[in-house]
């Protein structure tokens, strides 16, 4: 007994923890000092019998945690059995199930693996270790997912028995197909977005692209693929800020967040692009995921927005009409990449277009333009004027409306225009819009009703100027001749006595009145009395320089201001305007009329400094003219010798 335990413990070669294996020369020493230490070697086979128990134990504890089985396939028999209740472990069976046949085992796999598995049992695996993953219906009904490490056990030159180890892999498998479901989701989500989503690598290169690209960029999807974006064709500007955004987020592992303009042919895109850092498991950075959404509507509407409202602000503010005019045309050519812009108007006849802004056209070409007559096959904005609509010629060199004028534009290389009428808010033609291209092309729709939104801007540009025009005329002007009204011609007259006081230069002032006015009126009525007024006025810009001054100062006398003439000058002036009058013949219903005018002379004085003044002599002159018997030109000689020594 003694020596049989003590070949026992030998053979075990465990170690203790205060000693290790016992040596065989304790063994051979033995029986001659067992009496004395038979106490102690009974201690340590208990001790060991022990440790084995509680190692069995807390091995089927750690089965049962991890839900593991162990199941041998006896191939010969084509039986099944368990060890240490796996099969109540695994699957939830009785305590007392642990063996079953082939047929039973096979019945409890799901019918979509069954196949598979009767096809592993007929050949079993060659290889040392083999994994294999299966459905298996559990006790309870519900099918649980095993995942099985097999192990073949040869003899004779053959595999006889298959040891699996088996896990029960449920929740795992449910767990990857959330995942799956997920990342389906998340693709689906991704292909079908409006944003580009991709994914660089650390050098720049696109590991993953979305179809969304492809409504952008020309290039075929599978082609972005490998390829940084200088390599996609992306211009200088573009790459460099991207390359430099990038560099940003992986020395910070920060997002970043930036906007890049692009432009593809001639279509112009404005993206607004996010970077984001991702990490591998150990927390390194390893890719970077940009999302670009293009945002070209919303920034340019925010910046035609701002621009329409500076035009407005240079409308109320009455800037000048050509600088406007032509800041709504740099407004609109912001708007349209490569486009160049210009405004006609309607010419006082109504039957032609003046050019009126567009510096962005070549000096030749608007000279060119500088007037075209409206047609209805008279180029862009000729035959828009006449029709009253937009036209769009999308090849200037194969059009009929610009056939008569190719070998004129050909030179300058325009190739398409499209024109829009510009309306008043009555409806009446005020002039044209038109955007010129070098290449043959067709507007888009945005593209015309930017055009149709940009001449609404310029006819209140065109309306307020004419409002002001007309307000200045009422202010200036005399309605019924056209001339400078009172108020009018003496602040202009003043100006211009200041300029020849201080030039010392001499200056002539003329009264006329219309004789006998009032009985014309009386006679032959007062619309009569106003054709007359009307002639008088036209004689008097026929007889004048255009450097002279007239006006009508009230019913039927007039003024004239003739500046750097002296009286000898001036009365030839108006001797010649006297003669006009008195051999001009009105017809009326009761025959023709003539009428005469006294004019009175006077030189403006070394120490006269008020215009007044000067208006004060020829108005007492004009009044001795009529006393002479009227129809006569009378002159301060004497005064204006004054003028003259002085």
């Amino acid at each position: 007994m003694q020596s049989r335990l003590i070949l026992f413990l030998s053979r075990a070669g465990l170690a203790l923890p205060w000693c290790g294996p016992l040596p065989a020369v304790a063994a051979s020493a033995a029986p001659s000092g067992f009496a004395g230490t038979g106490w102690l070697l009974g201690a340590i086979a208990t001790g060991l019998w022990l440790y084995g128990l509680m190692r069995q134990r807390r091995a089927r504890g750690t089965l049962q945690d991890a839900c593991l089985g162990l199941l041998e396939f006896h191939l010969p028999r084509q039986h099944v059995r368990s060890r240490a209740q796996s099969l109540q472990r695994l699957l939830g069976m009785p305590a007392h199930t642990r063996d079953m046949d082939f047929g039973r085992w096979l019945g409890l796999l799901h019918p979509e693996d069954r196949p598979r598995f009767a096809q592993l049992l007929a050949t079993p695996p060659q290889a040392p270790e083999a994994n294999y993953e299966v459905r298996i219906r559990h006790h309870s009904g519900h099918w649980e997912w095993l995942e099985i490490t097999w192990r073949p056990g040869w003899r004779g030159g053959r595999v006889q028995r298959l040891t699996a180890l088996c896990r029960v892999a449920t929740a795992r498998k449910h767990h990857e197909a959330a995942m799956m479901r997920r990342e389906q989701q998340f693709r689906t989500l991704v292909d079908n977005s409006e944003d580009i989503v991709a994914r660089y690598d650390l050098e720049l290169r696109c590991l993953f692209i979305n179809r969304s690209v492809s409504r952008y960029f020309p290039l075929p999807l599978e082609e972005h693929l490998g390829k940084t974006p200088r390599e996609k064709g992306w211009n200088e500007d573009a790459s460099s800020r991207f390359e430099h955004e990038c560099r940003q987020l992986i020395n910070t592992w920060e997002a970043r967040n930036f906007e890049l303009e692009l432009n593809n042919g001639p279509n112009r895109h404005i993206f607004e692009i996010r970077l984001f850092p991702e990490f591998d498991s150990a927390g390194m950075l390893k890719t970077i995921l940009s999302v670009d959404r293009e945002v070209t509507s919303s920034r340019q509407g925010e910046k035609l927005l701002a621009e329409e409202n500076a035009v407005l602000e240079m409308i109320a503010g009455n800037h000048p009409l050509p600088q406007t005019l032509n800041q709504i045309c740099q407004m609109m050519e912001s708007q349209q990449p490569n486009g160049m812009c210009s405004i006609m108007l309607l010419d006082d006849d109504g039957q032609s277009l003046r050019f009126a802004a567009g510096l962005s056209l070549p000096a030749a070409y608007r000279k060119l333009i500088d007037r075209v007559e409206i047609g209805p096959s008279v180029g862009s904005c000729g035959t828009s004027a006449h029709w009253k609509r937009t036209i769009v010629v999308d090849d200037i060199f194969n059009s009929p409306l610009w056939q008569h004028a190719q070998d004129k534009v050909r030179p300058f290389d325009l190739r398409a225009c499209w024109s829009t009428p510009i309306f008043s808010s009555d409806r009446r033609l005020l002039g044209t819009f038109a955007t010129y291209y070098r290449e043959p092309r067709s507007p888009t729709p945005e593209e015309l009703a930017l055009a149709h939104r940009s001449t609404h801007i310029i006819a209140i540009a065109l309306q307020r100027h004419g409002h002001e025009k007309q307000l200045f005329r009422l202010a200036t002007q005399d309605s019924l001749t056209e001339l400078n009204n009172r108020r009018q011609f003496i602040e202009l007259a003043g100006r211009e006595l200041e300029r020849c006081r201080r030039h010392q230069g001499p200056l002539t002032v003329m009264m006329m009145d219309l004789d006998h006015f009032k009985q014309i009126n009386d006679h032959h009525g007062h619309a009569v009395g106003d054709v007359v007024i009307r002639h008088f006025a036209d004689l008097c810009r026929e007889t004048l320089r255009a450097s002279d001054l007239c006006g009508r100062l009230g019913g039927e006398e007039f003024a004239a201001l003739l500046p750097d003439t002296g009286i000898d000058d001036a009365r030839l002036v108006a001797e010649r305007l006297r003669a006009a009058v008195a051999a001009a013949r009105l017809p009326t219903d009761g025959g023709t009329l003539s009428f005469t005018v006294s004019i009175g002379l006077a030189q403006r004085l070394p120490d006269e400094n008020d215009i007044d003044e000067v208006l004060s002599r020829a108005d007492k002159l004009l009044y001795q003219a009529k006393r002479e018997g009227r129809n006569r030109v009378f002159a301060d000689d004497a005064a204006a010798s004054e003028a003259v020594s002085g």
